[in-house]
């Protein structure tokens, strides 16, 4: 089924609701300085790390904020290797965050909550409900004052892996889950949702009959709800929001009685 061309208003809500490393291997190496074992022979260093458990792009935008004005970063995409050229009061910086960073993938769980949003009231229909915290936060941001649960869903992902998961029988979502940034935000790449259309019998098997309603990259933080909204225009009397949470998965969830932070 073609996707229905439609007006899209994001409603970005985040609210609050995005390690063993591989040792870096210097090219100039005669003796070595106190600060990180980063080897010296002059003010400029060139440093080579090697990246074993996450992509060498994924770490540029935790790598950047640390160089010098001087410093400069490329990759070596056939060895997994960040080359950094910088001077060595930055690279005492830029090594120990690589080590920290370049750890196993970790497992994760994603939640996705689907929402019809109305300027009136509905009748409500049994299952799950929108926790009074969010509900309320909602109303406070938005123009729609009322919130029915469509479908709900979790699914048990890790860094790096790729998802197609179906979301109580009427939509689907897919999504490549990016790296754990400073152990608080993940990125989730080609998030995609779809209504299943009459003829499908799965919310990832029968491609022709999906409705495409959205395609982003998203940017999520622990434990912290973001909300999208959908709707045809923006006066609309009625919108579908997409509520994502993303925990750890050893991670006990958070109470839905109390929000558990505030918006980003």
């Amino acid at each position: 089924m073609k996707a229905r061309r439609s007006f899209v208003a994001l409603f970005l809500a985040c609210l609050a609701a995005v390690c063993a490393g591989a040792p870096g291997q210097a090219q100039e190496a005669p003796r070595k300085d106190t600060v990180s074992g980063v080897p010296r022979t002059s003010t400029f260093q060139v440093y080579a790390y090697t990246l074993r458990h996450k992509p060498a792009g994924d770490a540029l935008v935790l790598i950047r904020p640390l160089l010098s004005k001087e410093g400069t970063i490329e990759i070596q995409p056939q060895t997994n290797t960040l080359v950094v050229r910088d001077t060595l009061a930055a690279l005492g910086r830029i090594v120990p965050s690589l080590r920290a960073y370049d750890r196993p993938p970790e497992p994760l769980r994603v939640e996705v909550m689907i929402v019809r949003a109305y300027s009136r009231p509905v009748p409500q229909v049994s299952g799950a409900s929108l926790p009074h915290w969010l509900e309320e936060r909602l109303r406070g941001l938005l123009r729609w004052d009322y919130y029915q649960v469509l479908a709900d869903s979790g699914v048990e992902t890790r860094e790096g892996q790729s998802v197609s998961h179906e979301v109580g029988g009427l939509y689907g979502v897919s999504f490549e889950v990016g790296s754990l940034l400073q152990n608080e935000r993940v990125k989730l790449n080609e998030f995609k949702i779809w209504r299943v259309g009459a003829g499908s019998k799965g919310g990832a098997a029968n491609v022709e009959a999906r409705e495409s309603l959205l395609e982003a990259t998203l940017n999520l933080w622990l434990d912290k709800p973001k909300v999208l909204g959908l709707a045809n225009s923006e006066s609309s009397d009625h919108a579908l929001m997409v509520v994502l949470t993303c925990h750890r998965s050893e991670r006990a969830e958070p109470s839905p009685g109390r929000p558990p932070g505030g918006y980003r």
